[in-house]
């Protein structure tokens, strides 16, 4: 899924250090052992044992209607940098509300969405996405 994605991402980016966690530590350390970085567990970033620069979530909670729903406590936020959720309903999920609270930058799932469905349309069409017009519809479906 986008997890993987990420951590693949990521790491060939030359990101220094790639930390996966999961709600199934079994799939963290498995996922982990394919990307060449190290599984933590969930609770302890919960719990702010184990911090980065960037947090990444890229599980469906906070998604439309479940919007009171957060999948880090706010105080496991402070001292990141940055927070993206791949969660682009609503577009400031309450994960990135509480980041922003806590002085990072937040980054919603909707560039990621649209994106993907760029992607999708120049496989299937061999045209060229219209990206800004893709964005542009995606917005105005959510306001």
């Amino acid at each position: 899924g986008a997890g993987r994605a990420l951590a693949f991402g990521a790491k060939e980016k030359g990101a220094r250090e790639v930390l996966i966690a999961n709600r199934n530590h079994e799939r963290a350390v498995k996922l982990a052992e394919d990307v060449g970085c190290e599984a933590v567990a969930l609770e302890e970033v919960k719990a702010g044992l184990v911090r980065g620069d960037v947090l990444v979530n890229t599980t469906a909670i906070g998604m439309h209607p479940n919007v009171d729903e957060s999948p880090m406590p706010a105080q496991a936020l402070v001292g990141y940098s940055c927070v993206f959720d791949a969660v682009y309903t609503p577009m400031k999920t309450l994960l990135l509300q509480q980041a922003e609270e806590a002085g990072a930058v937040t980054v919603s799932g909707l560039e990621m969405f649209v994106r993907q469905a760029a992607a999708q349309f120049e496989l299937f069409t061999g045209e060229l996405a219209p990206v800004d017009l893709m964005r542009k519809t995606v917005l105005d479906s959510l306001q």
